[in-house]
């Protein structure tokens, strides 16, 4: 019933049946569009195809749409659900994840409530065992499932842009209020000879209107090659008439709101003061905030708005650079991944599939460059994973299955340890003679050792509650953080592959070799060496460790760089802000300068004179960004590792880099003002 729920037809043939999700009857396949297009050409002819998977006969049965994928878009293909409950064990967790669709009156909420319902019902109708383990129930809505854990960070992003649009903003309105002080004189002359204000405010309007179209285009064609994969539908973002037209209004908006202010102040004209020749170079002198407020106020408020996404760029990249520094508990370096998934039909018997392991193992490590290789069922940083509940023994049994200690089971050969640079913390490791003998030993790591056994954890024995009977821990592993740099560690179990070798393969198998030195030229010696033993076997997943590690934090890293971006473009338009002020202070101000210099004015009292100006706009600017970034950088708490939104290094350092910036940019006028020749300056009137 997926497909019917989520309303979506195929384009060639049809979807499951009812009696298609039952054992037996389920060998039928329905494409994605994207496989039928790659592994199969688009034929027509399709449905009715026979094909293999898992080494057992599938038939095609219909096609998806294109731009439909479930749940994510490395989904080629899907085939029924059976549901096959094993024989329970004690502490063994079984968990689904369902969709279902809300009716148009009914609330997340109301739905909630009516789903706990069902639940205890359920709960009071069990028998056995199953009665003691209580269910719960969580509705997500599946947008928020699919695209939520993007959001925060990119409204943060929404919110960067439309700060530098503002600043830009400013920028624009500084410069045409310079443009239209130096016009001031024209439109005297058109106010003169008889345009009212009206045509004065639309002529500076007309002038000031432009869309970047072009420019939006290229950012749109660039930006999806340096986005992560893992970005929701990154892929599908296009220049597309909607976005236009946002574009096209904000542009408009834009360009109106850039000339409104020059327009209105040009437009509001003393013509006989004017048309006065020396009027215009007239002024009050170098008071803030008194000739010049409008040009001041602007360069202010980008100081401000720089100086919040600044700080946003500071905290991100503080988080960054902690996660990074992060131990994930193991060496990445010069380790190749490849995941294996073996036919159950050809490889039912355990022994089968050790022998397969044994030969592989043989075979790469005596291949030249290779130190070290093992098996492990769950590699870090790769999907699945599962829990077993264990008992303790000699300690009294849990009172119910949820009390049951959990942890992460981990089938491994001897090679694994040495091959991902494991640390041992006590004991000793798991070896080869383990395997042989068949010796029921374990290791468990830190996180079991210490949330269970008080850090005190070999020669402790465990009962599994799956298969695999009572084991004697043998050592400690340090913590390995499987989810992520961001995860904390789980408590697990290292058991030998010759002990749960159905553990081992149920989910895929990962190949795990260390090198000595770039792992990448040995895929085509690993192909050779799988294909000379079952040339059907495929090579799935083939990646570096480094490469994986890179993956996992390729999010963060995606949007720390956005950011990092658009404040080093906000700090460039907030230094030109205020150095195109301060020039255009110091050409207004020439001949005042010129008086100064020319009763006694030293060249170091000028230029103190105009960085005391910049230094005073600076300063306010970073005052009222600084109580800004307070304000909103609590929305980038979620996207943060390791640092709080009101990090005091990042609000320190930040304000000290932009004044330091800005007062260079101040440098250059207040230079000029001192070159100020005072006998030209006082002849130029």
């Amino acid at each position: 019933d997926m497909f019917r729920l989520l309303r979506v037809t195929p384009i060639v043939g049809r979807v499951f049946e009812r009696l298609e999700e039952r054992p037996g009857a389920n060998h039928v396949v329905v494409l994605s569009h994207t496989g039928w297009q790659q592994r199969f050409g688009g034929d027509p002819d399709i449905v009715g195809r026979p094909l293999r998977l898992d080494d057992n006969p599938h038939t095609v049965v219909g096609v998806m749409p294109q731009g439909f994928y479930f749940p994510d878009r490395e989904t080629e293909l899907w085939t029924p659900l059976v549901t096959m409950v094993p024989n329970r064990q004690p502490g063994m967790i079984i968990a689904f994840q369902g969709l279902g669709r809300v009716k148009p009156d009914v609330s997340i909420e109301q739905a909630l409530v009516e789903g706990q319902t069902i639940m205890q019902r359920v709960q009071q109708a069990r028998s056995g065992p199953l009665a003691e383990m209580a269910s719960t129930l969580r509705l997500i809505p599946l947008q928020d499932d699919m695209v939520g854990g993007a959001r925060p960070a990119l409204l943060a992003l929404l919110a960067a842009v439309g700060f530098v649009l503002l600043i830009v903003v400013a920028n624009l309105t500084n410069l045409l209020l310079a443009r239209g002080a130096a016009r001031q004189r024209e439109m005297a002359v058109r106010a003169a000879i008889g345009a009212d204000r009206r045509r004065l405010v639309r002529q500076l309007l007309t002038e000031s209107t432009v869309v970047g179209v072009v420019a939006a285009y290229w950012v749109i064609q660039f930006l999806p090659t340096l986005a992560p994969a893992d970005i929701p539908r990154i892929d599908e973002v296009t220049l597309d008439s909607r976005v236009l037209g946002f574009a096209l209004a904000l542009s408009v908006a834009t360009g109106l709101l850039v000339g409104l202010v020059p327009a209105l102040q040009g437009a509001r004209l003393n013509l006989v003061r004017t048309l006065n020749e020396g009027s215009a170079r007239s002024g009050s002198g170098f008071r803030l905030l008194r000739a010049d407020r409008t040009r001041s106020a602007l360069a202010v408020a980008e100081i401000a708005l720089a100086i919040v996404l600044l700080v946003g760029a500071g905290l991100l990249i503080r988080s960054f650079v902690t996660l990074t520094d992060i131990d994930p508990g193991y060496d990445p370096s010069n380790v190749l991944t490849t995941r294996l998934n073996l036919p159950r039909t050809r490889y039912a018997d355990p022994d089968t599939r050790r022998n397969l392991f044994t030969q592989l193992l043989e075979r790469i490590e005596q291949t030249p460059g290779v130190e070290e290789a093992g098996f492990v069922s769950f590699l870090p940083l790769s999907s699945g994973e599962s829990r077993v509940g264990v008992q303790i023994m000699g300690r009294p049994a849990p009172a119910s299955i949820e009390n049951y200690p959990i942890a992460r089971p981990q089938t491994v050969s001897a090679g694994y340890f040495p091959a991902m640079g494991l640390r041992l913390v006590d004991g000793r490791w798991l070896s080869r003679t383990d395997e042989v003998t068949g010796a029921r030993v374990t290791m468990v790591n830190e996180s079991f050792a210490r949330q269970y056994l008080e850090g005190d954890a070999v020669g402790h024995r465990l009962q599994l509650g799956g298969p695999g009977g009572i084991q004697e821990i043998i050592g400690v592993v340090a913590d390995v953080r499987h989810n992520g740099l961001d995860s904390e560690p789980a408590p697990e179990l290292y058991g030998s592959y010759t002990q749960a070798m159905d553990r081992l393969t149920e989910g895929g198998t990962t190949l795990v070799i260390r090198t000595a030195g770039n792992p990448l030229p040995l895929v085509p010696f690993l192909r050779s060496a799988v294909f000379d033993i079952d040339p059907t076997l495929p090579l799935d997943d083939v990646m570096t460790m480094e490469a994986r590690l890179a993956t996992s934090v390729a999010q963060p890293r995606f949007y720390t760089l956005l950011l990092g971006l658009f404040a080093t473009l906000a700090l460039t338009l907030a230094c030109v802000g205020i150095y195109g002020t301060l020039s255009y202070l110091v050409a207004q101000r020439r001949t005042e300068i010129g008086v100064r210099m020319a009763l006694g004015a030293s060249r170091a009292d000028i230029l103190s004179l105009v960085l005391r100006q910049g230094a005073w706009l600076t300063g306010i600017g970073v005052a009222v960004g600084l109580a800004g970034a307070y304000a909103v950088t609590g929305v980038l708490t979620s996207l943060l590792f390791g640092v709080t939104a009101t990090d005091p290094l990042t609000f320190v350092v930040v304000p000290l880099i932009l004044m330091t910036v800005a007062l260079l940019a101040c440098y250059i006028p207040a230079r000029r003002a001192t070159r100020v020749d005072p006998m030209v300056a006082l002849r130029y009137e």
